[in-house]
């Protein structure tokens, strides 16, 4: 059975209670993973972020992997933090460490594209806003709004077959999809959360954090294959239910 056959579904992961932040820690070979799950935060006084920069400093890594898109290399850490969260922070330590990042995410283009392959223009472009404004709005650092959105719309726009993406497209389409208006500064994770199925956007998210997990974990092999000691950073979530597949992947290895 391939390893992501062993990636958890939702209703398995359901049944679990687990810690976080959740640390998953295997070697395959003679390289060695550390998985720090996380909640997704940018308030610096979070404990989470001592425990990431303390298991960093103290593994070593020659490697590192983050979620989502990756974020500028800030050279201060609070302003990492509050701008770019977990992400921001591991892409400051790498770089103080002189390390390579990348991403282990499905690229935000290439996602669109399926997504509209998939769904309506309009479903697709609704998912992808209220992800991004959830993400926006846990920042305690903001950027530009209209700068911020204005470089995501032309990212997504060509792969949705959008010639041009503004607000009162987006709000139209919300209303269609969600049955109620689109409120910016209220979005939170809770629309896109994949452990719900109430609404349209949680739905789709299930969908797509399945297909994201089965990157993550592409990803996840193959630094392990080029690299010593790999430290990647991810959803408490996404470690869990990952979890069973690097294990396999683990013992795949030994037998090999």
């Amino acid at each position: 059975m391939p390893p992501s056959h062993h990636i958890l579904t939702f209703s398995e992961y359901a049944a679990i209670r687990h810690r976080c932040p959740y640390l998953v820690d295997l070697t395959r070979g003679g390289s060695r993973l550390i998985l720090f799950g996380n909640r997704h935060s940018s308030d610096t006084g979070d404990p989470m972020f001592g425990q990431i920069e303390a298991i960093f400093h103290k593994f070593a890594p020659d490697f590192a992997l983050h979620e989502g898109t990756p974020p500028a290399v800030e050279a201060e850490r609070e302003v990492a933090i509050r701008r770019h969260g977990e992400a921001g922070l591991l892409r400051h330590l790498a770089a103080a460490a002189g390390i390579e990042t990348a991403s282990m995410d499905i690229p935000l283009a290439v996602e669109a594209e399926r997504l509209a392959g998939e769904l309506s223009p309009g479903d697709a472009l609704v998912f992808l806003v209220v992800r991004q404004l959830a993400s926006f709005n846990r920042k305690t650092a903001r950027m530009d709004f209209d700068g911020y959105f204005t470089d995501f719309f032309a990212i997504i726009g060509p792969p949705l077959g959008l010639a041009a993406i503004d607000w009162p497209l987006i709000e139209s389409e919300h209303l269609r999809l969600m049955g109620h208006p689109l409120r910016h500064s209220e979005v939170t994770g809770r629309e896109t959360d994949p452990m719900q199925d109430r609404l349209p956007t949680q739905r789709i998210a299930r969908h797509s954090n399945r297909r994201r997990d089965e990157r993550m974990l592409s990803c996840l092999a193959d630094a392990l294959d080029t690299h010593r000691r790999v430290f990647a950073s991810v959803g408490v979530t996404h470690a869990v239910m990952l979890e069973p597949a690097l294990r396999a992947l683990s013992r795949n290895s030994l037998r090999s």
